[in-house]
């Protein structure tokens, strides 16, 4: 895991926008989207162009994997996120309104999303952010 203290701000809202893709993708934690979104909606137009190539990285990697066509709902839902974050250029009014849906639905990640706080899903879910050992 990341030393979260050797982070700046903009690189645990990077962190908490992946995990938060994790949890909704993967573990089915509808209140993940909403996190996600809230993420991208609170970085700036060009940390936002970074995670839209996150997006593609993952995309394409889970695409070469897919060989036998499993991946298919993962990969269009993945798609339509970044179609979700690239359809407009989100305004600071926008990123405060997604933060306040996500508290409706979620307020631990909305709390962690205002303090930086991108280890809220290891602690929900830590079985599947645990590393392996070396």
């Amino acid at each position: 895991m990341n030393d979260l203290n050797n982070l700046s701000v903009v690189e645990k809202l990077i962190l908490y926008f992946e995990r938060s893709v994790t949890v909704w993708l993967i573990l089915k934690d509808e209140a993940g989207l909403i996190a996600a979104l809230a993420a991208a909606k609170t970085l700036n137009t060009d940390d936002r162009q970074y995670i839209i190539s996150l997006l593609d990285k993952i995309y394409d990697q889970w695409k070469k994997q897919d060989t036998e066509n499993i991946f298919t709902d993962l990969l269009k839902s993945l798609l339509d996120l970044k179609e979700i974050i690239t359809s407009t250029d989100w305004t600071p009014e926008d990123g405060a309104a997604e933060r306040e849906r996500l508290k409706m639905v979620n307020a631990e990640y909305e709390k962690a999303l205002l303090d930086g706080d991108p280890d809220v899903f290891v602690r929900k879910y830590p079985d599947s952010f645990t590393m392996p050992s070396e």
